[in-house]
């Protein structure tokens, strides 16, 4: 069977989705090659992609670059084209704007990460919410199956998007081996002084944008420090790259006066996050939705007690690694932030907890599980004659 890959998003600018796509490709292309001879891989690449990223999986895929940086133009023309020279069963498009547009010419299954602007709209910009609607749409016509992270993405889909739950499956996302407890004082100094952490901070991770509801965390953290529940050298540490609809949270910090308090780290190279992590006294992940959650795998792992909301994919992830909270409620968020902080026996149990709870996630059974995904959906068939003919093909000779 042969399997294209959306490799737009081969690339770790694009957040959460390129981490996806780069180990979901990783350990699908490691599995085949250990125990799936059966299967081949393409990846349409672009100028997007990340050569470094496409030169690791050299000689275990074929790479066919698609020019166009447009995703329209990719979708439009170039995709379905590729796809048909190809000879590919089934095409796998990585986000909701992975599939083609126009043109059929195999099996298609595409990941949708979430539905948040169709459920929370206030939290993104107007031609952002146009663009996921018109996606999805065009997701809910042509997609034979729809791969969602979780099961509360799942509810999702089958409501907003009016999916049928046999079409969509979800395939839990991994933990990388890499995110482990730094225990290295020299690393994790040299890590501090690069982004400037205090010797002392609660930390969270995400963009900043109003969905990671940082502005309730902020507040939390300010009436912590007014109430005297909290070390006055403890600060705050925000660290991901500037979002959309980002000025409330830098006009927050200056309306509570905490300038000195509340530190931004600006976007965290993905090689130096273990140790931002690991130098943290506490994570606290107050999302008000998300399609998964990496980053609460990715600090379970790196032994950081965690606090993180109550709702959407967040208990599905941490399970009783971490204590929930109501997210919108700014005093019980900032009661669990003092308990948590108080408690040294409630950190270890946590710490504990958050270390064999990410153990329970793997981009290998991932990449199983999306595998499996692709078989059921081939046209078995077409896909088997198709490698027959492949292999009784001669090779041709070489000019």
């Amino acid at each position: 069977m042969r399997i294209g890959l959306d490799g737009k998003i081969l690339t770790l600018r694009a957040g959460g989705t390129g981490r996806y796509a780069i180990n979901l490709t990783r350990a699908m292309l490691g599995e085949a090659a250990a125990h799936r001879p059966d299967l081949e891989f393409v990846v349409l690449t672009g100028p997007q992609t990340s050569r470094e990223v496409m030169e690791e999986f050299r000689g275990r895929c074929e790479e066919r670059f698609l020019g166009a940086k447009s995703s329209v133009i990719r979708s439009l023309t170039l995709v379905p084209a590729a796809l048909r020279r190809l000879g590919v069963d089934v095409f796998h498009g990585m986000d909701h704007v992975g599939i083609p547009l126009v043109g059929r010419s195999c099996r298609y299954v595409v990941t949708v990460h979430d539905v948040i602007p169709l459920i929370l709209p206030e939290t993104f910009t107007p031609r952002h919410r146009l663009v996921v609607r018109l996606a999805l749409a065009r997701v809910r016509r042509k997609a034979d199956l729809v791969v969602v992270p979780s099961h509360a993405v799942k509810r999702d889909v089958v409501r907003r998007v009016g999916l049928p739950e046999d079409r969509v499956v979800v395939t839990h996302e991994g933990c990388e081996p890499r995110f482990r407890p730094v225990r290295s004082a020299a690393v994790r100094r040299d890590v501090a002084a690069r982004y400037g952490l205090p010797s002392r901070y609660v930390l969270a991770v995400g963009t900043l944008e109003p969905r990671k509801n940082l502005t309730t965390l902020i507040e939390a953290f300010a009436r912590l420090r007014r109430d005297g529940e909290v070390d006055a050298d403890l600060r705050l540490v925000l660290a991901g790259a500037r979002g959309w609809l980002d000025q409330p949270i830098f006009g927050t910090v200056r309306s509570l006066g905490l300038e000195n308090a509340v530190r931004f780290t600006g976007f965290v190279d993905d090689d130096d996050l273990p140790a931002v992590y690991s130098g943290a006294a506490l994570f606290v992940f107050p999302s008000l939705r998300e399609g998964f959650g990496l980053p609460l795998l990715e600090a379970m792992a790196c032994g950081v007690p965690v606090v993180t909301s109550n709702i959407s994919s967040m208990p599905e992830v941490a399970g009783d690694a971490a204590v929930l909270v109501d997210p919108r409620d700014v005093d019980g968020l900032a009661a669990a932030i003092a308990r948590v902080l108080r408690d040294e026996a409630l950190r270890d149990r946590l710490r504990e907890a958050g270390l064999a709870r990410s153990r329970q996630f793997s981009w290998e059974a991932t990449a199983r599980r999306t595998l499996d995904a692709y078989v059921s959906v081939a046209p078995q068939p077409a896909a088997q004659s198709r490698a027959v003919a492949r292999a009784a093909t001669p090779p041709a000779d070489k000019a």
